[in-house]
């Protein structure tokens, strides 16, 4: 009897094309998504995006400058910043990870402040130290003069002035490391020198309250919420097919057509009461002015609710069977929220990733409520962000309703 309960099951999964391959063919292809998003995550395989900027212009730091553009891991965007306010604006948008600001050439002056800058935002702390740490690397190895320059003017201060031999011995020697750097190449070599001081972190705060971070992951875990609820509840338009409610429906006043955009005006508000209900929580905890960026924030949760719920319902259409739209729910949610950055910040991941998170609604949903509450963003510096959304919203909606006309004549 146990075997023929299996095989009973086994026949009904084997007739379900759909589920067949959403059982077999999905679970790999979402494997080969999870590993590209969380295999690069390490900080030794980090692409950060770096904005580069020389105001000193002089022979040495030109060519330092030309040795940060080539390194790995870094990759340099084209900008036209002209000064530290610049690099900074662009930081702060999210256009870049962080920045490298050269401002003077390194020298051995303990009391000048350090020639290098790396600026990043606070909510990408992790950017900052991975640049730093790329830059320190490059010193110790490609430039170590600067950090035994350094070194050697701390014990002269410490220890008291050297002598009239030692200084030319010192000297000398640094002369050899100019000569060997040249000869080698940059790149080459080993770490013999610490760069300490050499590089400054400076950190941009936002207009949050709340500790960094905060409100990035309110907006990630709303949307993925959002899309969860709806893709379950959307699950209904299947289960009334399947129990013949669906012929009631369709000789009512105005047809099934009727009953889909009411279940997609429910599925709206509830996802909005879901939203208010994480920023609420935000708010009360941590801080965040959810009462004084209400009205941004309302328009943009209004358009993630309305996105989440019409995705839901255009998929349980696209679904024969509960089963297939289970699987592809759950299929679609955890795709969508890995690659738009509900599970971990996009700039984390590899490019082509960043890049393509773009194309699903969490990397927008995000984007807008971190221009609201992290960058405090004017509303014309919204509204791209909104019309992709409520794009979205009108194309998924269109499509349900076009379907719903085919799903009533199932029966």
């Amino acid at each position: 009897m146990i075997l023929t309960i299996a095989h009973i099951m086994w026949l009904a999964l084997w007739r379900d094309r759909g589920a067949l391959m959403l059982a077999f063919v999905l679970p790999p292809l979402m494997f080969f998504v999870f590993a590209e998003v969380f295999s690069g995550t390490g900080e030794d395989e980090l692409e950060m995006r770096v904005a580069l900027l020389d105001s000193a212009e002089t022979p040495a730091t030109v060519v330092l400058f030309d040795a940060i553009h080539a390194l790995d891991g870094l990759l340099p965007g084209e900008h036209s910043a002209r000064d530290r306010h610049d690099l900074e604006a662009m930081v702060r948008a999210g256009r870049f990870d962080a920045a490298v600001w050269i401002r003077a050439e390194p020298d051995a002056d303990l009391d000048a402040d350090a020639p290098i800058v790396v600026i990043a935002d606070a909510s990408r702390a992790l950017a900052a130290s991975v640049v730093s740490g790329r830059l320190q690397a490059l010193l110790q190895t490609s430039f170590p003069e600067l950090g035994i320059a350094r070194a050697v003017a701390l014990v002269d201060v410490l220890a008291g002035p050297y002598t009239h031999e030692q200084q030319l011995a010192l000297d000398d020697a640094l002369a050899g490391l100019d000569r060997d750097r040249a000869a080698r190449g940059l790149g080459d070599g080993n770490a013999l020198a610490s760069p300490d001081g050499l590089i400054e972190r400076r950190m941009l705060t936002g207009a949050a309250v709340a500790d960094d971070g905060i409100s990035y992951y309110a907006g990630a875990v709303a949307i993925l919420f959002l899309l969860f609820s709806a893709m379950q509840g959307a699950i209904s338009l299947i289960e009334e097919r399947d129990s013949g409610i669906v012929d009631r429906l369709v000789a009512g006043p105005g047809g099934y057509g009727v009953v889909v955009f009411g279940k997609g005006l429910f599925l709206t508000a509830l996802g909005l009461a879901q939203a208010a209900v994480i920023f609420a929580s935000a708010w009360w905890f941590y801080g965040i002015d959810w009462p004084g960026r209400f009205g941004p924030w309302l328009v943009t949760a209004l358009l993630a609710a309305a996105v989440s719920a019409w995705l839901g319902l255009l998929l349980a259409s696209m679904c024969r069977s509960r089963q297939q739209a289970t699987t592809a729910s759950a299929f679609a949610v955890l795709i969508l929220s890995a690659i738009g950055g509900s599970m971990m910040p996009r700039f984390l991941m590899p490019g082509w990733l960043r890049d393509l998170g773009w194309l699903t609604p969490n990397a927008w949903v995000i984007e807008s409520w971190q221009d609201i509450f992290w960058r405090d963003v004017g509303l014309q510096d919204l509204v791209p962000g909104w019309s992709v959304l409520l794009g979205i919203f009108l194309v998924a909606m269109a499509l349900t309703l076009w379907r719903a006309g085919g799903l009533a004549r199932l029966k």
